[in-house]
């Protein structure tokens, strides 16, 4: 059996098609994989993150309440040594110590703060990232390979700008002002008068 002219143009037509939307499809099969590999970079970044930020949470809460036990501790020796003014407190060794204690616990709290503001800003952005790639995916026949090679550029950017921060929590003492005891004497309501 000859095949007739009319089926051997679209058998001819058929293989044109498929050859012409092929490198169409295999384009975006690469550019949905790029973009799948890229949300678990993201997401793994994320979690990292999203970790060191409960960290540094715990952190400043074990130094909230370590401050507040502190505090009640001055206050218990002041009202033991009937300290009434910074200048008694600064000669009292054990009211002294602590309220530089203070300071220090209260500089590492700012700075544990600071940390967690960090980590909230990284993880929304991450987040934002991730969403955008997750759009994308979803439209991938449809975007050039030029849109997703910038967003992949700029998570890239992005994740190597986080990760050295994803990996542990540090604190660096050089970055922490550390109040005076007077100034920290200030900031304590005794109940008594101050001279």
């Amino acid at each position: 059996m000859k095949p007739s002219k009319r089926n051997l143009l679209k058998v001819v037509l058929t293989i044109a098609g498929l050859l012409l939307t092929a490198p169409g499809t295999i384009q975006a099969n690469e550019n949905g994989d790029q973009l799948r590999r890229t949300m678990a970079d993201i997401s793994l970044l994320n979690g990292q993150l999203a970790q060191r930020k409960a960290d540094a949470a715990h952190m400043r809460e074990e130094l909230a309440s370590r401050l507040k036990a502190i505090k009640l501790e001055i206050r218990e020796k002041v009202r033991e040594t009937g300290v009434e003014n910074v200048n008694e407190a600064m000669q009292n060794p054990r009211i002294r110590f602590d309220l530089r204690l203070m300071a220090e616990i209260q500089a590492y709290m700012d700075q544990y703060a600071r940390k967690i503001r960090y980590y909230r800003v990284a993880c929304d952005r991450l987040s934002y990232l991730y969403q955008q790639a997750d759009d994308d995916l979803k439209i991938v026949n449809t975007l050039s390979g030029m849109k997703i090679d910038a967003l992949v550029s700029q998570t890239e950017m992005i994740l190597s700008a986080y990760l050295p921060d994803a990996q542990t929590l540090v604190i660096h003492p050089a970055d922490m002002v550390v109040e005076s005891p007077e100034t920290v004497w200030g900031t304590l309501y005794i109940g008594q008068k101050k001279k």
